[in-house]
């Protein structure tokens, strides 16, 4: 018989605990006759929260070419989703061309490729943007195409739906590096996104923190909260000292997050988030609107912390971090597919992740009360750390400045030494994984894979080669130089942006033209040149 025993008395995140917690161990200060809906919303956004609004149950589609993806936009919606998730291929989310030399395995493959505004046009079909609520998992260039596409169809963007992430600060953190987005460029790219989406289409929503890569690429909960936060406070403050009110901006941010496993301290992580947030914008920016203060949480459960071993158990995983999201009241879930570390996500396991949440929903009654783990001693404890230990963080990064952290690699240092201690845990035996540390399991079989369309993928970059090479050079070439002289002169790239893809610029041309009008190599990868002469006149 093996006796099993306790692996670890610290949470998943480094934060060390009891045995047990009494009254004694409640924070200084906490008010136990808080109630959801209230300041600084501790308790939940909104006082009746998914008894007036469920959460949104969010299945992810993304895959080889357009058309390819908006069949899964069909079927999605068919299995009952209340929202979609686009995710972009890795060039598509790099602004890179399908044909580029180094990318071609890649199209495709991981996301859905859209390298033009035709494409975007293929993907988007039959969907009414100003009724359907799209979420891309994307930043570069995902919101002008999306806006372009709303323009051609002749739609005021007054009434457009979706959200993005704006995020560019986090790719140089997430494992893309400055190579890619330098930080000079990442700022302002942010704040004028957010600059023009608050001014020109009031329904988007911007993905600011995209803080579910940082937490992918190795930080805990606390260390989220708090680089996220740092992210933040960079774009408000160079937003706001444009001129625009606090109450707008903060008010159409959510923040992008992660659910990972540790089901008490992911709870106790929403729910000091949302205190931090309310008292930043209160107390740091002078926000008087409820909304401001009030913040959003849009979360996608940990694929980080699946495994490639025994794959089902991914599902109790993915069902215990739904689970924890939902009892720390968030407002949207996307929960992860058991075989995501297989390879693309197969249509099975895409409805189980979505009848995941609708059990949660309807059958364990998760959405029947609001912050149901309220006053828990435990819980209660844990917030308090978890929020203790962010601003500590967060003013070690502010003592820095975020930029100055980025640029110096110091940030970096700190996620890798999260990472290291994490692996090292591992290798002792200190933290313990079900199927790869632990309980494994002798001749398993190999897991099947998603079947890949290659076919469709070759059938797009022939496209795709074919429209470039017969497009009207002369109209994208005046679009192209009026992008660059734009945003040399310090205006705001959008308006130009989504001229140029109007105009049938590629996602390459539009990111390289930028990134020449920040004084950086058109392409990061220095393979490909500019095809347009832009030298002073």
């Amino acid at each position: 018989m093996t006796t099993v025993q306790l692996s670890r008395t610290k949470t998943w995140g480094g934060i060390p605990t009891k045995s047990h917690y009494t009254a004694a161990d409640l924070p200084a200060g906490h008010n136990p006759d808080e109630k959801p809906g209230e300041y600084p919303f501790t308790r939940g956004a909104f006082p009746e929260m998914y008894r007036s609004r469920m959460w949104s149950m969010r299945e992810i589609v993304g895959y080889a070419a357009p058309e390819d993806t908006r069949e899964g936009l069909q079927r999605a919606i068919a299995n009952g989703a209340s929202g979609m998730n686009v995710v972009d291929d890795l060039p598509t989310k790099w602004a890179v061309d399908p044909d580029h030399p180094l990318f071609r395995d890649d199209v495709g493959v991981e996301g859905v490729s859209v390298p033009t505004l035709r494409d975007c046009e293929r993907l988007l079909e039959g969907v009414d943007l100003a009724k359907v609520d799209l979420a891309w998992h994307s930043i570069a260039l995902v919101y002008p195409l999306t806006v372009a596409v709303h323009k051609k169809r002749g739609q005021s963007l007054d009434g457009l739906l979706g959200s993005h992430m704006p995020d560019y600060l986090h790719q140089v953190l997430s494992g893309w590096g400055a190579k890619l987005v330098p930080p000079n460029m990442a700022l302002r790219m942010s704040a004028d996104c957010i600059d023009y989406a608050t001014e020109f289409t009031p329904k988007w929503s911007l993905g600011v923190p995209q803080a579910y890569d940082l937490r992918e690429r190795g930080v805990n909960p606390s260390q989220e909260i708090a680089l996220g936060m740092a992210i933040v406070q960079a774009c408000l403050d160079e937003v706001v000292g444009r001129g625009r009110s606090v109450d707008d901006v903060a008010s159409k941010m959510a923040w992008v997050s992660t659910s990972d496993v540790d089901f008490f301290e992911e709870v106790a992580k929403f729910r000091a988030l949302r205190r931090v947030w309310a008292r930043t914008m209160k107390e740091r920016y002078g926000a008087t609107s409820e909304r401001a203060m009030r913040l959003r949480i849009a979360v996608h459960t940990s694929g980080k912390s699946l495994v490639y071993q025994q794959p089902l158990n991914n599902l109790s995983r993915t069902a215990i971090q739904s689970f924890a999201a939902i009892c720390g009241g968030v407002q949207s879930v996307e929960t992860c597919t058991y075989d995501e570390p297989i390879s693309i996500p197969s249509d099975e396991a895409k409805q189980l992740a979505l009848r995941t949440q609708q059990i949660l929903a309807h059958e364990v009654g998760a959405a029947r009360v609001a912050d149901p783990l309220a006053g828990s001693y435990y819980v209660e404890a844990l917030t308090d750390a978890v929020e203790r230990d962010a601003l500590a963080f967060l003013e070690r990064i502010e003592e820095k400045g975020l930029v100055a952290a980025i640029d110096s690699g110091w940030l970096e240092a700190e996620m890798d030494a999260f990472n290291v201690e994490f692996d090292e845990e591992l290798q002792s035996g200190d933290r313990l994984v079900v199927g790869k540390n632990a309980f494994t399991a002798e001749d398993e079989e190999t897991p099947s894979r998603f079947e890949e369309r290659t076919a469709s993928i070759e059938a797009h970059v022939r496209r795709f080669v074919e429209f470039r090479d017969s497009r009207d050079m002369r109209r994208v070439g005046s679009a192209i130089s009026t992008l660059y002289d734009v945003t040399r002169q310090g205006g705001n790239p959008y308006p130009p942006m989504i001229e140029a893809l109007i105009a049938d610029a590629t996602v390459s041309e539009v990111w390289g033209t930028l990134r020449q009008a920040f004084g950086h190599a058109y392409d990061a990868f220095g393979i490909v040149d500019s095809p347009f002469d832009l030298s002073p006149a």
